[in-house]
């Protein structure tokens, strides 16, 4: 099994992650808003029709693009995820980790994206200069990670975070590894003060919350549909804004769209 080798991954991922968020991604209103704003992105900038979802977990994102028309293949290490991705309904799944995938793969996907994942790995250089191998010629990818520093709490360390993310620094490692930016905003923007008010603080009173399955619904307001919807209206601006391609200045994660422009 892919599981038993995880020290060779260069991963930092909890081992209840997907079951975690398998059992409340559907009803979570960031799971919503993030899937929302990636399938603007995607029409937006025009992306092919054949898709990969690298490290796509238990395929809510998936299941999104899917769902909008897209032919999308889930290529994801964890057994549990493939598992809940193909109860999804996801048609086309690959259980394996990337180097392992591009080492069968002929180098020519038109289309990738990875979503929350590269915070989870620690050479993310080296992880970018392989996703430069798995695309075709002007290939292009769309990713999303945790913004700025200054949001880094006790939860990021739970969650198997390295780091988060500014637009500036994630254009430097694209153009350091063979891609061009062609779009780069921040969203959740109306969370920012919310989640430095809950997380941050709070530890520099050195007082320190574990990321339990209860706190983690509680967050995404699972099983709260009503302030769910609420959440869900007040960021509706965002995906008006990434449909027409406007940078929004700031928020609690980035969204990048890149073009491959040389082989490495």
């Amino acid at each position: 099994m892919i599981e038993d080798n995880r020290e060779k991954w260069l991963v930092s991922y909890p081992d209840d992650g997907n079951s975690v968020c398998f059992e409340m991604e559907d009803m979570s209103f960031w799971y919503q808003h993030r899937n929302e704003c990636l399938v603007e992105t995607m029409k937006a900038n025009r992306f092919p029709h054949e898709f990969l979802d690298i490290g796509g977990g238990n395929g809510i994102t998936a299941l999104a693009m899917q769902n909008a028309g897209y032919a999308v293949t889930l290529v994801e290490p964890y057994g549990t995820g493939v598992e809940n991705a193909r109860k999804r309904g996801i048609r086309s799944t690959i259980q394996s980790t990337l180097e392992d995938y591009i080492a069968q793969a002929d180098g020519a996907a038109p289309a990738a994206g990875f979503f929350d994942v590269m915070e989870h790995i620690a050479d993310d250089k080296s992880f970018l200069k392989n996703i430069n191998r798995l695309l075709a010629p002007d290939g292009q990818i769309m990713l999303t990670v945790p913004a700025f520093q200054s949001l880094w709490s006790e939860n990021d360390v739970q969650l198997g975070h390295f780091r988060r993310y500014t637009l500036g620094r994630l254009s430097g490692l694209l153009t350091e590894t063979g891609f061009r930016v062609t779009y780069a905003t921040y969203f959740f923007s109306l969370l920012w003060a919310p989640m430095w008010l809950a997380r941050v603080l709070p530890e520099k009173f050195g007082i320190k919350k574990n990321n339990t399955p209860e706190k983690k619904r509680n967050e995404h307001m699972a099983g709260r549909p009503a302030t769910a919807r609420l959440l869900r209206s007040l960021l509706g601006w965002e995906v008006n804004a990434i449909r027409s391609k406007v940078r929004i200045p700031f928020g609690t994660s980035c969204l990048i769209v890149a073009q491959k422009t040389r082989d490495l």
